[in-house]
Formats: C-alpha cells, structure tokens, sequence
C-alpha cells in the first residue's frame, strides 16, 4: 500500500482542528477536496479513521495511533528535504572538545560571538582528548581542541591552564582520612595531574568514581563524595575551589592544544579555529 503525503498531510490536519471544515481552510483546500482525501485514506487501510459526530470528528483508536506515525513520517520527510535544499550552501565542519572544553570555552565563544558560523554547519563531538587526537588524525574531524602530554602531529600551543581541586560547598576537606578522587580513565592528563600531586606530597587518595564524561565524574563531584581538578576557567558555578597548597598540594599547569587534520582547510574552517584560539587564550589570561 502506498500513501501520498498530501492524504497524510490532510488526515493530520483534520485530527488537529477537529473538523474537516476547518483542515480545509488550514490547507487551503475546498471542504469537498478534503473529504475526499479523508475518503481515500480510509478506504487505503480499510478502517475508519474518524466517528462522526455533530459538528466534530473523533478519531478512533487507529486514527490516533496513526496520527503519531504520521507526524514522525512527515518530520522526517520535511527534514529531508530541507537538507537536499539547503546542502549547497552549508558547510559541515566537523569539532573535536572534551566535555568541559564545550561547556565553558565554546559555550563562552558562541555567547561572545567569537565564532563566525554564517553558513556552517558545526557538528560537534566531545570525547576524551586522545580519543579526539585519533579522530583527527584518521580525519573523522577537522579540528579538535585537547589536553595531551605531548603535543600532537599538526598541533599548536594554545594556552597553559592553570588546575584547581573542585569540590562541593558541602564536602569537608578537612575530615577526610584519604582523599576521595572521580577521575577520567587511565590515560588523562587530569587523572595523572591529582595522582603525581598527591603522592608528592605524601597524601592517601582513593579512586571513588571513573567516568569517560564530565557528567559522570561532577555527579560524585556533586553528590559529595568525590573531588576532582578542573582547568580554571571551566568550573561551574555552584561548585567551590580549592587552590593548591591551601589544603591539597599544588597543581601544575596543564597544555591546550588546537591540532587539525592533515593538508589545507577551508577559509571558514580556518576562521573558526582563529575564534576558538580567541577565545580560550582570553579564558586564559583573565583566569
């Protein structure tokens, strides 16, 4: 069985005003137009869609299940064809950031309008940062802003970032007989900064949580049980620091490096990693 979209289009028209009246005036068609497209949809799947009542329609259980599909069916339809019109004129750029890199700087450089975006399509994709390395090295992405320990093939030095330990308001540094730590995996340069700092200075730690994202390290974080470090300038809010040498041993700053994939990029490409660099070099500097 094939359905037009027109019979769809009208069948939901009608569900949503109740009459085929007022669906024929939404679409703009005659009334006798769209009952008989409401007539060839019912007959197409061989049961009533609507209970004829005085001045109004009641969909049947089949008309309302069918009413749901059809509103997937036609969005999906109508987002096809918006990409096929618009394909031409809109470039796909592909970003590689750590979670808390898009929630602090990118956020921050779309708010500032650092990134000039006009006719771009930014797909961006968060993991972990030798993940992101990976990625833009086999080219699934065009450029990435990480944290490694050394600087990758393509790369330059963005910004040296100073660490600070993140708690809760509610987390008491001072009864805690080991230091309860929520980490990235093995591998991080965050994980590896709270580990090297605390066994310097001789202090008893514990891993509590381990998370590949920043929602799944902040939720110990949140909750009390754990701290961890983050960049200065990407903390949230509601969260308190923790200088090192306060309380905990001191930190060493942490590299950010923009690397982008092998030969030449496109000017607008080109023009949004000169805006992230923008941005992240004055998160610095003010930090």
């Amino acid at each position: 069985m094939h359905i037009d979209l027109r019979l769809l289009r009208s069948f939901v028209a009608i569900h949503e005003c109740g009459s085929v009246s007022r669906a024929a005036a939404r679409v703009h068609c005659s009334q006798a137009a769209m009952s008989m497209r409401l007539k060839i949809l019912e007959d197409q799947v061989g049961h009533r869609l609507f209970l004829r009542h005085h001045h109004r329609l009641e969909p049947t259980a089949l008309g309302s299940e069918l009413y749901a599909k059809a509103l997937a069916v036609l969005a999906s339809y109508d987002e096809l064809v918006s990409t096929t019109r618009s394909r031409d004129d809109i470039q796909k750029v592909r970003i590689g950031v750590p979670d808390d890199y898009a929630l602090s700087y990118i956020a921050r450089a779309f708010a500032d309008n650092t990134l000039q975006i006009g006719g771009l399509e930014l797909d961006i994709v968060c993991d972990l940062s030798s993940n992101l390395v990976a990625a833009v090295q086999r080219q699934d992405i065009d450029f990435a802003l990480v944290t490694v320990v050394f600087p990758p093939p393509n790369s330059i030095l963005v910004s040296q970032a100073n660490l600070l330990w993140i708690h809760h308001p509610s987390w008491n540094p001072y009864t805690a007989a080991e230091v309860p730590l929520a980490v990235y995996p093995e591998g991080c340069v965050f994980r590896k900064a709270m580990i090297t700092a605390l066994e310097d200075a001789h202090k008893p730690w514990r891993i509590v949580t381990q998370s590949r994202s920043q929602a799944g390290v902040l939720a110990a974080v949140h909750g009390s049980v754990a701290i961890t470090v983050m960049a200065d300038g990407t903390v949230p809010v509601d969260l308190a620091t923790i200088k090192g040498g306060e309380i905990l041993p001191t930190l060493n700053q942490i590299p950010i490096y923009l690397v982008k994939r092998p030969g030449d990029l496109p000017k607008a490409i080109t023009a949004l990693e000169r805006g992230i660099i923008a941005r992240v070099s004055r998160s610095a500097k003010a930090a």
